[in-house]
């Protein structure tokens, strides 16, 4: 065991490995002074420590599965000898029925369309039937005795019209109670495989007496906005009468709308330009 010694412990490790002539040695290190830094230098002590070889780590060198002589040369063979490969022609294959010949890749034929147009508007009038049933039997557990009727169909839409003595209890407080079994409508129709599905619900007319409301409430809002310079909030509608709006009021030159809020309660604010 020697004794070696520097300004840190990191520099007497140091110094003992290059004594030893093992830097890559592990050593039994054993500190005899723990030195001491000093002010400004005064004072200073070195730090002592004893260092004897424990372990020597060796590098890992590769080993070979074999020795050179057993590896056996590459056998070149002579271009003279070789023969050349034949190239064979390219098979041509069948164009699937789904994309015949002349329709871009990717794209679906016309007759390919047409029949899915077909299932779509079978798959929506299936729906729409248990749907008029599901509506019916709903408002019959709210005590209102409702006959539902489809009035128009297609693919993604559909209109029902809801026939009954109180048409009131059908629409509910400002539309609420029609609005809501809208939303549920929709709901029922993705359950039946019919996606983004559009439904309108009406009786005796209100959707175009509530058109009628809501241009008008548009103009007064438009009025208020030039008089007063500050935006106006409206209470929260439906997305069919917040669109509505937008489409009224998309071309004033004075106004501009915009819509706010998390469903069910979003809203349209029209703000001066």
């Amino acid at each position: 065991m020697s004794e070696y010694q520097g300004k840190t412990y990191q520099d007497a490790v140091l110094k003992a490995q290059q004594d030893l002539n093992k830097p890559q040695a592990e050593l039994t290190i054993t500190v005899v002074d723990p030195g001491r830094r000093g002010l400004f230098g005064l004072g200073a002590r070195p730090v002592k420590i004893e260092a004897v070889v424990k372990k020597v780590v060796e590098p890992a060198t590769p080993t070979l599965s074999s020795s050179p002589e057993e590896v056996a040369p590459v056998q070149q063979e002579d271009p003279a000898e070789q023969t050349p490969q034949l190239i064979e022609e390219p098979v041509a294959t069948e164009q699937p029925e789904g994309n015949p010949e002349g329709a871009p890749d990717g794209q679906l034929s016309p007759a390919e369309i047409a029949a899915r147009h077909e299932q779509n508007l079978h798959r929506m009038s299936a729906a729409a039937t248990k749907l008029v049933d599901y509506l019916e039997q709903a408002y019959r557990v709210l005590g209102v005795d409702v006959s539902a009727t489809v009035q128009s169909s297609g693919a993604k839409d559909v209109t029902i019209e809801l026939n009954a003595p109180t048409p009131g209890r059908v629409i509910g407080y400002h539309g609420r109670r029609i609005n809501a079994f809208e939303v549920l409508s929709v709901a029922f129709l993705n359950y039946q495989g019919v996606k983004d599905a559009q439904v309108t619900l009406d009786s005796e007319g209100y959707r175009a007496k509530r058109a009628q409301i809501i241009t008008r409430i548009g103009e007064r809002a438009v009025t208020d906005v030039i008089a007063s310079g500050q935006a106006v909030f409206l209470d929260p509608m439906p997305a069919r009468e917040r669109k509505l709006l937008h489409k009224q009021l998309e071309d004033n030159p004075n106004v501009k709308t915009y819509s706010q809020g998390r469903e069910p309660f979003r809203s349209v604010v029209i703000a001066p330009k």
